[in-house]
């Protein structure tokens, strides 16, 4: 899912909210954590249930080394969500439960390990600058998501803060477009194209912990 859906996802987010209005306190909030920053906003359904909504970005690097290939990952993440809070006690603590909308996706872009091109061919090492393995990672649209938090202005007007953690289920791993670019036409080489299909799968089993994506946050929160 492209940006622009899930721009229309946060609006249609927000028309239901301000349709529930009525029934409880409104809340917005601006937030930042694993999911990068981001804002919400908020409607209490009834006393100890809150609907939220929002959207978050981030994006970010590390470095990897897969099979002797060096890789720089370059994840950009950007998501949408509903989330219904459940206060069961009456007071700040919360459990949460929903879905994230996620564009979500990992580019990757690895070189050969100078170090490790056997003795005889060193003469050719810095060729290998010219030959890189690119692609993209992707994961599933939907993401349900499980946690728990504490509100401090939770029944009260004015501003507080809130903590929330869990985890977001994205799925496994999905390696599309991978490719080598190169200055020396070996692109559709049969043992190019082999060579591809086994970094497919390591990437995949590499980046298989992304699957579960720990979500942890803070909000500035203020309640009307």
């Amino acid at each position: 899912m492209k940006l622009p859906a899930l721009l229309f996802c946060c609006l249609t987010l927000l028309c239901v909210q301000t349709c529930f209005a009525g029934r409880g306190d409104v809340q917005v909030a601006l937030k930042g954590g694993t999911l990068g920053i981001g804002a919400e906003i908020g409607v209490g359904l009834t006393d100890a249930i809150i609907l939220r909504g929002g959207a978050d970005y981030l994006k970010f690097n590390f470095d990897s080394t897969i099979d002797q290939i060096d890789y720089n990952m370059e994840p950009e993440l950007k998501n949408a969500s509903l989330l219904l809070d459940w206060h069961p006690f009456a007071n700040g603590f919360r459990l949460t439960g929903g879905v994230y909308l996620n564009d979500n996706e990992i580019n990757v872009d690895g070189t050969y390990r100078k170090d490790l091109i056997p003795g005889q061919y060193r003469q050719y090492a810095d060729l290998t600058d010219l030959a890189h393995v690119k692609g993209t990672v992707d994961f599933n649209t939907f993401a349900p998501y499980a946690g728990l938090g504490w509100a401090s202005n939770y029944g009260e007007k004015g501003w507080g803060v809130a903590f929330d953690v869990g985890v977001m289920f994205q799925g496994e791993p999905k390696v599309s477009d991978l490719r080598a670019e190169s200055n020396f036409g070996l692109e559709n080489n049969p043992e190019v194209v082999r060579f591809l299909d086994e970094q497919k799968r390591a990437i995949e089993d590499d980046l298989n912990e992304f699957r579960y994506y720990p979500v942890a946050s803070i909000n500035l929160t203020y309640n009307f």
